[in-house]
C-alpha cells in the first residue's frame, strides 16, 4: 500500500465502469468532478461510478468537486475554433461577440480597459501569446500582436500578469455550484484563483449556509497575489493545492520550483496538508510511458512529503489513464519504503490533548519501530494530527461513519475501518489490532500503537501499545 494519495480528474476517458474501476484498483483515493468543464449529465454519471465503486469494490472513495472560479476566459468562436497566426493582429474588444481570426472577448468586462502596451496576454495554458500594440481610447478595444500561433478552441482560460480581476470572489455561477456540492454529499470542496483569506471565508459562509459547515476546503494556489498572502490562506484552508498551470503563467516558470517548495513548507508548518497537481504525468495522455522528468516529478512530490498527487487531463481525456494511475502508484510505494522525513519540519497548529497525544504516538513510533498506529476516533481529527506528523508506519482509522472515512481519503497515509460504537476501553483496543491486522501484513510480536477516547463522547485521552499475539 502506498501512504502518498491520488486524486484522478473524471473525464471521458474514465466514465465507463471498466476504466474507472480499473482507477479504483490501480490506486485511486479520490474522484475530482470539476465544475468548470461537467455538465450535469456528467456530474451524475461520475457521481454514480463512485457510488457503484464503495458498494460493489468496498472502495473508500471519496468526492472532491471543484470550482470554476473568477477565471479569465475568451468566448466563444465561430465553428468552435479560430487560427492564430505568428505576427498578424487581432482585436480585443469589450463587447460580447462570436470570436474570430480578426476579434475576440473575454467573459469579464472592464479588462481592456486595465491593459496597457507591451503587456502580454496568455492563452490556453500559455501556449499562445499576445503582446499589446495599441489600447483605444474608449477602453473597448485593444490591438495584439500575435507571437505564438496555432489552433485553439472556445473558451479557453486566459492570464494577463498584473492583472487582478476586478470581480466579486464568488460568482452567481460558484454559488451554485458550491450549494450543488454541499447538497450532494460532497467531501472536499476545492476553490479556484483563491487570492486571499477572506476569499475562503466567504464560501465557508456559504457551506455553512447551505448545511455543510464541516466541507474541508482545498484552496488552489494561482497567482501571485495568493503567493503574498500566502500564510493567511494556508491557515485559513484545510488543504493547499499547488495549482502549477496558472501560477505558472503568471509568475513565470522560473519561479515554480521555488513557490511550490515554499506552500510544501508552509503546509508542514501548520500542520495542513498539501497536494501536487499539474501535468505530473501529461505525456501519458497519448504514451503508455511516462518521461523520465515525470516519474522524477511524482518522486519529488513524495520525498517532499505532499498528501496527494493529482491528474488531470491524463485521466479525463487521455488514452491510457488507468496505466498512468498504475504508475503513479508503483512510483509512490518505491519511493516510500526509502523516504525518511525530518520530523522537525512537520508541525501542528494546536496545543489541545489530541495534539500532544497524536505527537506521543509518533514519537513512539519511531523510538519503538511500531508497525501501525490505530486512532479510534468519532471526528476523524486526531488521525489527521497523526498522519501531519508523518510517522513511518501507516495510520489506521477506526470510525463509526463513512462521511468521516472519505474525509479521510486524502490524507497521507491514513487508511480507515468501519466500526461499531464501542461501550469501554477494550473493544476498542482490540478491534484497533484487528483492523490493522486486516490492513496491514503485521506478524507475531509486531507493536501496535492505539489511541483513542472514552467514554464516548471525550476527545482523544488515552494512548496503548500492544504486541501482537
Amino acid at each position: 500500500m502506498k501512504k502518498t494519495k491520488i486524486i484522478c480528474s473524471i473525464g471521458p476517458s474514465t466514465q465507463t465502469w471498466e476504466n474507472f474501476k480499473g482507477l479504483v484498483e490501480a490506486g485511486m483515493n479520490v474522484a475530482r468532478i470539476n465544475f468548470s468543464h461537467a455538465t450535469m449529465e456528467e456530474r451524475k454519471i461520475d457521481e454514480d461510478l463512485v457510488y457503484r465503486a464503495r458498494e460493489e469494490l468496498g472502495a473508500n472513495i471519496a468526492i472532491l468537486y471543484d470550482t470554476k472560479g473568477p477565471d479569465l476566459r475568451t468566448c466563444t468562436f465561430k465553428d468552435d475554433y479560430i487560427e492564430l497566426v505568428v505576427g498578424e493582429t487581432i482585436r480585443l474588444v469589450e463587447e460580447d461577440i462570436e470570436g474570430t481570426k480578426e476579434a475576440i472577448s473575454f467573459n469579464y468586462k472592464g479588462i481592456i480597459k486595465s491593459l496597457k502596451e507591451g503587456m502580454s496576454v496568455l492563452v490556453d495554458d500559455g501556449f499562445y501569446k499576445l503582446v499589446v500594440e495599441s489600447v483605444d481610447e474608449d477602453g473597448n478595444g485593444a490591438t495584439c500582436r500575435i507571437i505564438n500561433g496555432g489552433t485553439i478552441k472556445s473558451r479557453r482560460g486566459v492570464c494577463i500578469p498584473g492583472i487582478n480581476l476586478d470581480v466579486p470572489y464568488v460568482s452567481e455561477k460558484d454559488r451554485e455550484d458550491i450549494k450543488y456540492a454541499c447538497e450532494n454529499n460532497g467531501d472536499y470542496l476545492a476553490i479556484s484563483f483563491v487570492n486571499s483569506a477572506e476569499d475562503i471565508r466567504q464560501v465557508k459562509e456559504l457551506c455553512k449556509e447551505y448545511g455543510r459547515p464541516d466541507m474541508p476546503i482545498i484552496s488552489k494556489v494561482e497567482t501571485q497575489y495568493a503567493m503574498d498572502n500566502l500564510d493567511e490562506i494556508v491557515l485559513e484552508s484545510d488543504y493547499i493545492m499547488v495549482a502549477r498551470g496558472d501560477l505558472g503563467i503568471e509568475t513565470g516558470v522560473e519561479n515554480l520550483p521555488l513557490y511550490q517548495q515554499m506552500m510544501i513548507d508552509t503546509c508542514h508548518a501548520y500542520g495542513k496538508g498539501v497536494i501536487m497537481a499539474t501535468q505530473m504525468m501529461y505525456s501519458m495522455k497519448t504514451n503508455i510511458r511516462p518521461t523520465n522528468a515525470e516519474v522524477t516529478d511524482v518522486a519529488n512530490a513524495v520525498i517532499a512529503g505532499c498528501d496527494a498527487i493529482m491528474t488531470s487531463d491524463e485521466t479525463t481525456i487521455g488514452n491510457y489513464p488507468v496505466e498512468t494511475i498504475e504508475t503513479m502508484a508503483r512510483i509512490c510505494e518505491n519511493v516510500e519504503q526509502v523516504t525518511k522525513y525530518n520530523l522537525d519540519e512537520f508541525r501542528l497548529s494546536g496545543t489541545a490533548i489530541h495534539n500532544t497525544i497524536a505527537r506521543c504516538a509518533v514519537d513512539a513510533s519511531q523510538d519503538l519501530s511500531i508497525k501501525a498506529i490505530v486512532a479510534s476516533t468519532l471526528t476523524g481529527r486526531t488521525a489527521l494530527d497523526i498522519a501531519s506528523l508523518r510517522p513511518e508506519s501507516f495510520v489506521i482509522a477506526t470510525v463509526t461513519d463513512s462521511k468521516i472515512a472519505r474525509k479521510l481519503a486524502l490524507k497521507w497515509g491514513v487508511y480507515t475501518k468501519l466500526v461499531p460504537m464501542y461501550s469501554d476501553t477494550d473493544d476498542i483496543v482490540s478491534d484497533g489490532i484487528k483492523a490493522a491486522k486486516e490492513l496491514l501484513s503485521l506478524e507475531k510480536d509486531d507493536l501496535v500503537c492505539i489511541v483513542g477516547g472514552f467514554p464516548q463522547e471525550s476527545h482523544t485521552n488515552f494512548l496503548k501499545i500492544d504486541t501482537i499475539k
